[in-house]
């Protein structure tokens, strides 16, 4: 039994206004009602009631990478592993069923400090979303959210735990110019996870990127258009990757990590799949931007 899905990402963000700028009134995305400064701005991109969730603070710092499994056995299961770690695991108070976001759900912070929640039951809302925007639609379902990249100090222990204790499967691998990062499925989207050592400017424990799949190459040409044209910062330009077939771009947030907005991202057949290494990130673009 292990992890089946990302399903969500919180944020404590230091400029909630421009955030909502460059998702709400640059990108079109669908903002659920806020009702007082303190609340946090939860984001939709399908029936689920939010994928991203970004609450007012002080200082930026990734709240909760969320993932979900399919049932409680499940769930309890995930639970006893990564408390046999010696892990401190909390579960936590999901409320009274007309109120809850989830059935039941525990959280725990791993070795290079990303603070983690697992939850089974998520809560789906079956209201359209708001049709019109640059974004035709994204691709989620079984797959979830799309996939995150961590940066980690004891890159193979790393490994090891989101493999042996949360039950990732290897995809694949790419090494180059001295970075080293595992790709990881938990379904048959390519990877919902891939590790890395430090390398370039990033340290253990920085959240490298948020990557989310939309339905169409349109999409992805049309948001880069705009954010380009915004004059928002990219970490990587309009490029397609090796190893996974997305071509994408990354836009870099209000927080400093990134977002990558892509199309085409193969899948998984479980058992056809070759494990893989590959020598560069990309077949073309994927150029690394400087900051500042």
């Amino acid at each position: 039994m292990s992890i089946t899905r990302l399903g969500a990402l919180s944020v404590d963000v230091s400029d909630l206004d421009t955030w909502r700028q460059v998702l709400v009134d640059l990108l079109g995305l669908q903002a659920r009602p806020r009702h007082n400064d303190t609340d946090p701005l939860l984001i939709r991109l399908d029936d689920h009631h939010h994928r991203i969730a970004l609450y007012p603070a002080d200082e930026d710092r990734i709240r909760a990478i969320t993932w979900e499994v399919d049932g409680l056995d499940q769930l309890r299961d995930v639970a006893d592993r990564v408390a046999a770690e010696g892990i401190d695991v909390e579960w936590i108070d999901t409320g009274s069923p007309e109120e809850r976001l989830a059935v039941a759900a525990f959280r725990f912070t791993d070795a290079d400090g990303f603070p983690n929640e697992v939850v089974f039951g998520p809560t789906i809302d079956h209201t359209p979303l708001a049709g019109g925007g640059v974004i035709s639609g994204f691709v989620t379902g079984e797959l979830g959210l799309g996939h995150v990249v961590l940066m980690c100090k004891d890159y193979p222990a790393a490994v090891d735990f989101y493999t042996r204790v949360l039950g990732f499967r290897l995809t694949d691998y790419i090494v180059w110019d001295g970075a080293d990062a595992t790709f990881l499925h938990c379904n048959p989207r390519h990877h919902s996870l891939a590790l890395m050592n430090e390398c370039f400017s990033f340290t253990g424990g920085d959240f490298n990127h948020l990557m989310i799949e939309v339905a169409s190459l349109d999409d992805v040409g049309r948001a880069y258009d705009l954010v380009t044209g915004a004059g928002i910062a990219l970490q990587m330009t309009f490029g397609r990757h090796t190893n996974d077939g997305v071509t994408s771009f990354y836009m870099r947030t209000p927080s400093g990590f990134a977002i990558e907005i892509g199309y085409g991202g193969d899948t998984i057949d479980s058992d056809a799949w070759e494990v893989k290494t590959f020598r560069s990130p990309s077949r073309w673009g994927h150029e690394p931007q400087k900051v500042g």
